[in-house]
């Protein structure tokens, strides 16, 4: 019976923890050195799906960012939360990702927290990447529905979602960044 509330205890005091995100940047970095590499597929091989445009979000300065705009550009559209592990996980390869294609590719990096907690988080980790809101009043597109994050989309220039993922991976590895030159 001690054994049983003891037990009972330490698993309590874990949860209460993890609710406190203790642990959670620690095991993010730990998390972040075993992420999947991301692999796209190439157009002749599958018959993609076209992407949906009708996307708004508020960036962190509250100006309204439609998704329309970035036709003909490669997207990088990502769901996350400053309180996923996985989320905070690929972060940092998503930021050295965004350092190399600023330029080339549009960066949507989409989440259903408050403007304020989204936009410490950004300034808290020095993140360059720009971080984005869904507006209240916005839906999202069905094709982008997702249970789970991170998801991330790529969207090709010609608007065909190449790449639909779901999980935490290393989108900085030299096996994308190379595919995705070839795309720009």
């Amino acid at each position: 019976m001690k054994k049983t509330i003891y037990y009972i205890v330490l698993i309590v005091i874990f949860l209460v923890l993890w609710k406190c995100q203790v642990f959670k940047e620690p095991a993010a970095a730990i998390m972040s050195t075993t992420l999947d590499t991301p692999k796209i597929e190439q157009e002749e091989d599958v018959n993609l799906p076209d992407a949906d445009f009708n996307l708004i979000v508020s960036d962190l300065d509250g100006n309204t960012i439609n998704m329309v705009d970035y036709k003909g550009k490669v997207i990088f559209l990502n769901f996350w939360a400053t309180w996923c592990m996985p989320c905070v996980a690929e972060l940092p390869s998503i930021e050295n990702l965004y350092s190399q294609f600023k330029d080339d590719v549009a960066f949507l990096l989409i989440s259903n927290e408050s403007i304020e907690k989204v936009k410490n988080y950004h300034t808290k980790k020095e993140y360059t990447v720009p971080f984005h809101i869904r507006n209240n009043d916005s839906l999202i597109p069905q094709q982008y529905n997702h249970e789970g994050i991170p998801t991330t989309f790529i969207i090709n220039k010609n608007g065909k979602i190449v790449k639909a993922s779901s999980g935490a991976e290393d989108w900085d590895d030299e096996n994308f960044i190379k595919v995705l030159k070839e795309m720009i």
